[in-house]
């Protein structure tokens, strides 16, 4: 999970892949299997949602992100990446 410094630099990068992810592993000091473990998302596709291999996500998929991070939706992926 993030703190309120590491969330504020997440919300000030603009990654080129489209969302934060990466950013978030990084800032959090965890890896893709605990994120995997976490979520129930294969560690696969946990890395090319990382990646940005998607144009879009499904909305159930960012929530466990961001509720993995302690963030909000919006804190790792733009709202037009997210399926409603």
């Amino acid at each position: 999970m993030l703190n309120k410094r590491q969330l504020q630099t997440l919300r000030d990068t603009k990654p080129t892949t489209g969302n934060r992810i990466r950013i978030a592993k990084q800032l959090a000091g965890t890896t893709q299997v605990e994120i995997a473990k976490a979520t129930g998302y294969p560690q696969p596709y946990v890395s090319a949602v990382e990646a940005g291999d998607y144009a879009k996500i499904p909305l159930e998929t960012a929530r466990r992100f961001a509720q993995f991070f302690g963030a909000t939706i919006e804190d790792l992926f733009p709202a037009q990446e997210v399926l409603s």
